[in-house]
C-alpha cells in the first residue's frame, strides 16, 4: 500500500514538473515575440528621424551668395581719386571755390580770372594788411604764437587787387629800363621777382609778405622763426632759394603762402614747393 502511493506521488511530481515546464516554455515564446515586434519599430522610427538632418549641403548653397556682395564693395572703396591733382582743364577759381581751396596754384600757366572776388579781413587787429579771411584767422594764431616767443610778424602786405598787380608790374618793368635794360630784358628780369597780373596769388589773399621786402629778411630771427615753425599753422615759403627753377620765382624769404597744416607738414618734410606738391612742374 505505501509504495503504491509512493508511486502516485512520484507521478504526480513528475507530471507537474512536465506542466510547469511547458507553461514556462510558452511564456518565453510569448515574451520573444514582444521583444521582436517592438525592436523591429525602432528601427523604422529612428531612420525617419535622422534622414532630414543634412547640415553640409546647407553650408555650401550659403557661401556662394555671401561672397558676392564683399566683392563688390572692396572694389568700390578701391577707386580714389586726389583732388590736389593738376589737369589741363585746372581752374583756381573752381579749387578756391571746393573744399581744397588752401591749395589752388595760381602762376602764370594758372592765371586766376581778373573778376575773381575774396572775402578779405585783415590778418591781425589794427591793421590795413589784408588775406582772405580763412586765411587771416590761421595767420592771427601764428602771429600770437611767435608773439609768445618774442617774435613779431608784422604782416607786410597781403591782398593784392587785379588793378594793383597791373601797376605793380609795369613799375618794375619801368624800374629795370632806367637802368640801362632793354624792354624785354626787363620784362624778362620784372618775371623773376613778380608775377603778371592775374598770375599772382595774391590776387586770391592766400599769402602775406612778412616784415619787408628785403632779401636782408633771410637773416633775422623772425625767418628763423617761419621756418621753425610756420608750417605748424599751415605757411610755406613760397618761393624757396632751392627752387627757382621750378617756381619761376627768385628767392623771397619775406613771401608766406597758406596751405593748410597737413601739405604744409607733407611738404616741409620732402622740401617741395607748391608746384611740386600739386604736380605741376614748371
Amino acid at each position: 500500500m505505501k509504495r503504491k502511493r509512493l508511486k502516485i506521488r512520484i507521478a504526480l511530481f513528475f507530471s507537474l514538473v512536465i506542466i510547469m515546464g511547458a507553461l514556462c516554455a510558452l511564456y518565453a515564446v510569448f515574451c520573444r515575440g514582444g521583444s521582436y515586434n517592438e525592436a523591429a519599430v525602432e528601427p523604422q522610427t529612428e531612420a525617419v528621424t535622422e534622414e532630414p538632418v543634412t547640415e553640409a549641403p546647407s553650408d555650401k548653397a550659403e557661401t556662394p551668395s555671401q561672397s558676392v556682395p564683399d566683392e563688390s564693395e572692396s572694389e568700390t572703396e578701391s577707386e580714389t581719386q586726389s583732388p590736389a591733382a593738376i589737369g589741363a582743364d585746372y581752374d583756381p577759381a573752381e579749387v578756391l571755390a571746393s573744399e581744397n581751396w588752401q591749395l589752388a596754384l595760381i602762376n602764370s600757366d594758372y592765371p586766376l580770372d581778373k573778376n575773381y572776388s575774396a572775402n578779405l579781413s585783415p590778418v591781425i587787429e589794427g591793421s590795413s594788411v589784408t588775406a582772405d579771411a580763412r586765411v587771416s584767422e590761421e595767420y592771427k594764431k601764428m602771429y600770437e604764437a611767435a608773439k609768445a616767443d618774442g617774435i613779431i610778424l608784422t604782416p607786410y602786405a597781403g591782398y593784392c587787387s587785379y588793378s594793383r598787380q597791373e601797376s605793380n608790374f609795369q613799375s618794375k618793368i619801368q624800374a629795370f629800363t632806367l637802368q640801362g635794360m632793354s624792354e624785354e630784358e626787363a620784362k624778362a628780369e620784372a618775371l623773376r621777382r613778380l608775377e603778371p597780373a592775374g598770375c599772382n596769388e595774391s590776387g586770391a589773399g592766400l599769402s602775406v609778405d612778412i616784415i619787408s621786402a628785403s632779401a636782408g629778411f633771410s637773416s633775422t630771427d623772425e625767418y628763423k622763426w617761419l621756418l621753425n615753425h610756420a608750417h605748424e599753422y599751415g605757411f610755406i615759403l613760397r618761393y624757396p632759394e632751392n627752387k627757382t627753377d621750378i617756381t619761376g620765382i627768385i628767392f623771397q624769404p619775406w613771401h608766406w603762402r597758406y596751405v593748410g597744416t597737413e601739405a604744409a607738414k607733407e611738404m616741409k618734410e620732402g622740401n617741395l614747393c607748391l608746384e611740386e606738391y600739386l604736380g605741376a612742374r614748371q
